[in-house]
């Protein structure tokens, strides 16, 4: 770390390790969510490609077939 971010740092009471670490929490989480996002593309990308549609009510279909509200 350059040595001007360091006394900055240490002026202002922060603590490195937990920033960093919230960081790295956050780059994960909104990669995760990039590589969901990903991946429902590609199935619907296939489906698609595959000529598969689904009712929009298929739910709703299924549960009155079970007997449910």
């Amino acid at each position: 770390m350059p040595e001007e971010l360091d006394e900055v740092s240490r002026r202002l009471g922060l603590n490195l390790s937990r920033l960093t670490q919230a960081a790295i929490n956050e780059h994960i989480q909104r990669n995760r969510d990039e590589s969901i996002d990903a991946l429902v593309e590609a199935s619907s990308a296939r489906t698609r490609r595959l000529g598969v549609t689904w009712p929009s009510d298929a739910l709703e279909q299924q549960r009155r077939e079970a007997g449910e509200r």
